[in-house]
């Protein structure tokens, strides 16, 4: 009888919101087991404040398990917690040591997406994995509360709401601050949309540079919860950046993106779902895609050509093949204020 599961899942925080998508199918399998996700410190805080997970471990490679004597004493946790089954989607050799039935990855190609890696390990037990895909859930009061943050700033629900993360975690990945801001003008014109500019904690200048780039005034995001970042990123109706963790919490949260791409492989690593659309210059140098791995940015240029060659004409055409379906639905992720109120502010 399976009581208690453990998924072993990632540290970054995109790969940490892609395994997500094993909780639904593991649900519908085993209905009265408890789920426990172990992430890294980083992912903790978004999944620990989802609903649909009943328990979030923290694995700190880089501070309390960080060698051989950290890995033991995590191990040794972990089984006292009589685990009777371990999902891992990391591929993890020491988690054979945690106790329980174990299931591991097999499927591999550079062309394989992340998500039907980590479905194929329940698939080949025998759990139907249809319809499966990320998902974040938020409370009802944590979104009363987001929703409050818009209205003090000024959103009108019933135009189109962007979100606009510029940033994320390796150069080679960035199209460039003046090409998001001439994008986040040419919607706010073309749209009359309002732009809501996300940063990490390390990326104010950068979202300070869009910002004063930009002929429209942008809502400049300075939130350091990350469970608020996706709350916010939910209420969106449409989501523009770069191969980053918010891009991912973009999509698990219903969110249609336009991602952009360059170094990395789209195909592994791209948004997860029919509605979102991948922008790619189709440049290619011959070392791409590349991957920041134990030597990233092997080319040593700081930049890449590939993205750097995505235009912002090629950007607006994708949004405007999902303007159709954004129509539908502007203001509808709003849930804390009438239908019929146009606009809240101070």
């Amino acid at each position: 009888m399976i009581k208690k599961i453990l998924v072993f899942s990632f540290s970054f925080i995109g790969d940490a919101v892609l395994s997500t998508a094993v909780i639904s199918p593991l649900r519908r399998h085993f209905p009265d087991a408890k789920i426990t996700f172990l992430v890294g410190v980083r992912a903790f805080e978004l999944l620990a404040a989802d609903p649909q997970i009943g328990q979030v471990l923290v694995y700190d490679n880089l501070g309390e398990h960080a060698g051989w004597r950290g890995k033991v004493r995590l191990i040794e946790s972990l089984r006292r917690e009589g685990f009777d089954l371990v999902v891992d989607l990391r591929d993890s050799l020491w988690s054979r040591l945690v106790g329980g039935k174990h299931w591991s990855m097999r499927l591999r190609g550079k062309d394989t997406h992340a998500v039907t890696r980590y479905l194929d390990v329940l698939r080949r037990h025998g759990l139907n994995v249809e319809g499966a895909r990320p998902r974040l859930q938020f409370t009802a009061p944590r979104l009363a509360k987001r929703d409050a943050f818009l209205m003090e700033n000024g959103v009108n629900r019933r135009q189109v709401l962007v979100g606009m993360h510029p940033g994320g975690n390796w150069v080679y990945k960035l199209w460039g601050p003046k090409n998001f801001a001439q994008i986040a003008d040419r919607l706010c014109e073309k749209w009359n949309a309002q732009v809501l500019l996300f940063a990490g904690p390390d990326e104010r200048q950068l979202q300070a540079k869009v910002a004063n780039l930009m002929s429209w005034e942008p809502i400049c995001v300075k939130e350091h919860d990350l469970c608020q970042v996706a709350e916010l990123i939910a209420a969106c109706d449409f989501y523009i950046g770069n191969d980053t963790g918010p891009m991912h919490i973009a999509a698990a949260v219903g969110t249609p993106v336009v991602a952009i791409f360059g170094s990395t492989n789209h195909y592994r690593s791209g948004p997860y779902g029919r509605e979102h659309i991948v922008v790619h210059s189709g440049v290619e140098l011959g070392c791409n895609p590349c991957h920041p791995g134990a030597r990233p940015g092997g080319c040593g240029k700081g930049g890449c050509a590939v993205i750097e060659a995505v235009t912002v004409e090629q950007v607006f055409n994708a949004a405007e093949k999902l303007k159709p379906m954004i129509d539908q639905t502007v203001g509808r992720n709003l849930v804390s204020w009438p239908a019929n109120t146009s606009y809240l502010g101070t």
